[in-house]
This record gives C-alpha cells, structure tokens and sequence, in this order.
C-alpha cells in the first residue's frame, strides 16, 4: 500500500510541469525498448512482402493501417511454456494464441465464432459430422506448408493413448484437459483427412458446444512428430526452447519469438508468412515488435501504463482513481468493462483416497470436517467477502455465488443463496453439525478434535491480504488456521497429484472472451481432472455430483440453448447447495489503451488485444 500512495503523490506533484516530464518519458521507454531488443543498436529492420499472400488469404474488415511501432505490454507472469498441449495459466495461453492460430476464432464483437484456418464447415443433417474445408497456401512461420495433416496431428497429440501396464486401463499418452474434452457422451471423437485441405470430425451424439471446443491451437507436425512418436512430445517447446532456439517454435499466428530473458522481457516478431491483410493486400500485422517486459509486481504493473511506459494495462478497481488523473498527461483512455468474467473460490481437499505408500491422503478428522456440507456452508457464512471488497478493491466489486460469473449473462443462475457474512448462522450450523466450543473458545468436533487446518497460498500480495482476513474470520469461529505460501507449480502439484494440502484458493478465467460451460466440464464431472475438491473419481461418490455429471451430459446433447441454459442453471444450485466450491468474489474490470493506438475495440471479457494483429500505430490525440 505504501509503495501505490506515494506513487499516486508523485502523479499528482507532477502536474504542473507534465509536458516536460511527458517528452522525457517517453523519450526513456523508446531508448530502452530499443536496448532491450538489440542492445545498443538500432532495432532490426521488419522485411515486409517478401512472400506472396496465400490464395485463401482472409480480409479483415478493420480499417486498412500501417506498418511500424512497437507495442510494449508490462506482465507479471511469464509463460511456463510454449507447448500449448502441456497444462499452463491464462497468461501463457493468451501469449500462445499470438504465435498459434485455430480452426475457427471468436470475434467478441459479433460474438460468433468465425473461419480462421478453416475457410469455412459444413454440418451434416443428423448435426452429428463436421466437415472443415482448409485455407489453402497457408503455410508456418518456417514456410512449410499447413495442410490437413497438422490438423490430424493435433488431435492425434490430444487423444492418443497408452495402457496401464498395472490396471489395463485406457489413458492419455500426453495428459491435458483437452483429453477429456474431446470425449463426447464416453466416446471418443473420431476424425478423418479426406484429402490435403479437408478434415472431417464425426461425433457420437450431437454435441452443442463442438464449435466453442474444436477453436484450440493446431501444431505443427512436421516440427514436433517425432517427439510425438519417441514419447517426449510434452517436453518440447520448453521456455529452454524460446531462451537458446526461438526460431524453432513455428506458428501459424501473427507473432514469432524474436528473442526471450526470463525475468526481463520476451520479443515477438512478425509471422513472415501470416495468412491474414487488410483491404489494401497489406499482410499482417501491423506492429514492428510486440513487447512483453516482466515486473515482479501487479502495482509496478500498473506504474508502467500510467507513466507511459507500457501501451496498454488492465486496471484493477483500487487503481482507478489514481491511474484515471494521468489519462491526459499521457495520453491514454481507460475503458469500463463491468463486473469480471474471472472467478475465485477456495475448496477443502475432500480427496478419499490414498498415496503411493498406502496413507490416506487426509486424516479421518479432517476428512469428516470437510466433507461435511455445513461445515463447508459455516466458513462460507464466516468468510467477510464485503470486507475484502471494500479493503481490496475499494467497494468496486461484487460478492460471488457460483463458477459462472454473473458476467457470462444468460449462463449464470440469478437465484441463487448469496451466503452473506453471517458468524451468526455459521455457528448455527457447526452446532447443528456437532461441533461445539471449548472453554477458551476453542472450535472442537464431536470426537472432541480440536479444528485446526492450513490454508495454501499462492505467493502473491493479494492472496495474502486474502489468506490474512480468511483466518482472522475463522478465528472468530473458533477455528485455527495457519498460512502456508508457494509458488504456483508447487501449489498446483500438490493441489493436483500429490494432494497434500488442507484448503486452498485459486482464480479460474479465460484470455477469450467467448464463454461455454461444456469449457469448463473438467470441473463439473466427478472424472474430470479438475473437478478440484476431489478430481478423477472412479464413479461420483455423491448423489449430488452425479446429478451434475447427467447434467452436463444433457445440456451438452441439445441443441436447444434456453435448455441448456436450465440444465446449468441446475447445476449452480446443487453447487450451491454443496458448495465443495467456496466463493470468492469478482471485480469491476478496466482497460487503459494508449491514445495512439488504432483498432482498438475493448469487449467486455477477455483479452483486449484480442485483434493484435489489426492494431497499428496512429497519431497522438
């Protein structure tokens, strides 16, 4: 906090001579831009229409610009790698879509889905095949050409399997989430090349959101099939890969890795051979480099943008007013984007089974605690999630009731308990669940056991000021808990495999801003790997949570949306009910974008560099 006041000080004391301050500001960012991408010397020249557009080029419809500018972005998070087949975070997702392309793309302004490196589909009359019809000349960063093979590849990455030598059974050869995805209705999905350009995909029963899945990054099988084949596919395209051989991670998106130094910055390039101009036949993109340069803090983050040395920031809610008194003096405008699509809640490890040396993954008291529903409903009544709204976010949020985010409109059930801070109601049900207080106030079960938990946190400042009031309001229940802080990967591996924690918090969001619940079914079903509070279940230890596995088979099998709208709705319900998913809250979201930059169209969810590759630099207003 302190470090963002006297920040905000310095803004203000700088009004008075902000012309001068502005020119030598701007004046630093570009030398040191040009440092970081070649040292000393001046950036390398961009060549520009060296290669011939491909015969199914797309045009956009975006006003035609031109080539030049360097569009620098301040990140917090570097990516963990740039195989998009190997679990990773939004921001390493978002960063792969710059290098990668799909299938089909979403375009938030139409909120439809679009031909990307299919030219065009065809549905068959029983909705049960899909046939892609490939852009031809296509080819990747290194020249070669796109063909249907890449998309077999793919899928064949995805699907393929291996047998438990132990068990006999059937399991991805290369885990992912997209495994499990592409297992429609039990069966796997099947897919053909009919010839070079053309892929069909046959699907068991009809399958609602096949367009929303199938819009995920295609590899390149001339550059990764004989990792594929020898078993080391998942440790290709290492973050080792873009630091020592950048050139050798190809795509089919606008950018390619010019060079990347953990801990100070990644440079993207333009795609030599990107498949997509503008109406003047001026391929694309616009954009010289695309800066990613890392800071270690989401304030210093935001510093950046409001001191005109990134291009374009998200602004957190207790940044606003600060951030909003420099929009002349740098020349930005700030976008309100309403509440978050992004979600966070916590969840009690419920996992009933037992680690490699036979041990039960949680002792039986804790497991009887957090099993319990009104054990789980108590600490969602004792959590004060108002109070971290106003602390955290200075009143510009909301408290949240279920995974779908009231942003993702008609998905999102309205009527739902909203579990406000009540320590009343939350004793209320830990009596009525046997727990009792000793003399010095001490929360005990009805075994006598004392309750005592830890709390794991990702290493993160807000997660902490999250973590600090989420065990002063359970001390007031009488509940101990103690904070324990990680690292990321360290947190996901034992939230994951080794499942050797009590209770932890995490957010769940998306870089696109289009949005279907099927997306998130590694969640929903009892089978799925991140069914987070107990994933991979060989068969739904409750009823409730078989309910919702029939569920999301249902809505998924109709193309009736205001039917699939109220199988989801059902299915928040009994979430809310149960709540094996304790809900945080959302906040308000904004976006500062640099005057300069043209383009621009900032939707409501999602990342607002959606259309990088149309943005090109303008004059100053």
């Amino acid at each position: 906090m302190t470090e963002r006041l006297s920040l905000r000080f310095y803004m203000l004391d700088l009004e008075s001579e902000q012309f001068v301050y502005l020119q030598s500001a701007l004046l630093g960012v570009m030398l040191s831009i040009m440092t970081m991408l070649v040292g000393c010397s001046k950036p390398p020249a961009i060549m520009r229409g060296e290669y011939a557009l491909p015969a199914d080029v797309l045009c956009v419809s975006a006003d035609p610009g031109q080539y030049g500018g360097i569009f620098v972005l301040s990140e917090t998070t570097e990516p963990t790698t740039f195989n998009p087949q190997v679990p990773n975070n939004v921001s390493t997702s978002l960063l792969l879509s710059r290098l990668l392309s799909s299938l089909v793309e979403y375009d938030p302004r139409t909120e439809q889905f679009l031909p990307a490196l299919a030219k065009a589909w065809q549905v068959s009359e029983d909705l049960k095949s899909y046939t892609f019809y490939l852009r031809e000349g296509v080819r990747w960063s290194d020249g070669v050409l796109f063909t249907a093979d890449d998309v077999i590849f793919t899928f064949d990455c995805i699907l393929a399997e291996t047998v438990d030598a132990v068990t006999g059974k059937r399991l991805p050869k290369y885990p992912s989430r997209n495994y499990q995805q592409f297992h429609i209705n039990g069966e796997k999905l099947r897919y053909t090349k009919i010839d070079k350009y053309t892929v069909r995909f046959d699907l068991p029963t009809v399958y609602a959101p096949f367009i929303y899945d199938i819009s995920q990054s295609i590899l390149p099988k001339h550059k990764l099939q004989t990792a594929f084949e020898d078993g080391s596919f998942q440790k290709q395209w290492s973050t080792k890969t873009a630091i020592e051989s950048p050139a050798a991670i190809v795509g089919t998106g606008p950018f390619t890795i010019m060079s990347y130094k953990p801990g100070e910055r990644l440079v993207l390039q333009p795609n030599p051979h990107y498949w997509k101009a503008d109406r003047k036949e001026q391929r694309l993109p616009y954009l010289d480099y695309l800066v990613h340069q890392f800071v270690k803090e989401a304030n210093t983050q935001v510093a950046h943008f409001a001191t005109g040395k990134s291009d374009a920031s998200g602004i957190g809610a207790d940044d606003y007013t600060w951030v909003q008194k420099a929009a002349d003096t740098y020349r930005f405008s700030i976008y309100d984007r309403g509440p978050s699509a992004s979600v966070n809640f916590f969840w009690f490890n419920q996992h009933r089974g037992v680690n490699a040396k036979g041990e039960p993954f949680l002792p039986a008291h804790k497991l009887r605690w957090f099993t319990d529903k009104r054990f789980r409903q108590a600490v969602q009544y004792g959590l004060n999630r108002q109070g971290l709204i106003d602390a955290l976010l200075f009143g510009k949020g909301e408290s949240l009731t279920s995974i779908i985010a009231p942003a993702q409109g008609k998905w999102h059930n309205p009527n739902l308990p909203r579990y406000d801070f009540d320590p009343e109601q939350a004793k209320r049900l830990l009596r009525q669940s046997g727990f009792s207080w000793d003399a010095a106030g001490q929360l005990i079960d009805s075994k006598a056991v004392p309750v005592a938990f830890t709390l794991l946190l990702v290493e993160s400042n807000f997660y902490d000021r999250v973590g600090v009031t989420f065990v002063e309001n359970m001390k007031d229940l009488g509940m101990d808990v103690n904070l324990e802080r990680s690292d990321f990967a360290t947190l996901l591996r034992r939230t994951d495999d080794t499942f050797n924690y009590d209770v932890t918090i995490l957010g769940w969001g998306s870089s696109s801003a289009a949005y279907d619940p099927s997306g998130s079914k590694a969640l929903y079903l009892s089978s799925g790997e991140y069914h987070q509070w107990y994933p991979e279940q060989p068969a739904p230890v409750t009823e409730w949570e078989a309910r919702i596995d029939e569920l999301i088979g249902l809505q998924e099998r109709t193309l009736d949306e205001a039917q699939r709208v109220n199988y989801m709705h059902e299915v928040q319900a009994i979430l809310a009910e149960e709540l094996p998913l304790l809900y945080g809250f959302t906040p308000y979201g904004y976006a500062g974008v640099k005057n300069k930059w043209r383009n621009i169209y900032v939707p409501s969810a999602g990342t607002i560099l959606w259309n990088i590759e149309e943005i090109w630099e303008g004059s100053e207003q």
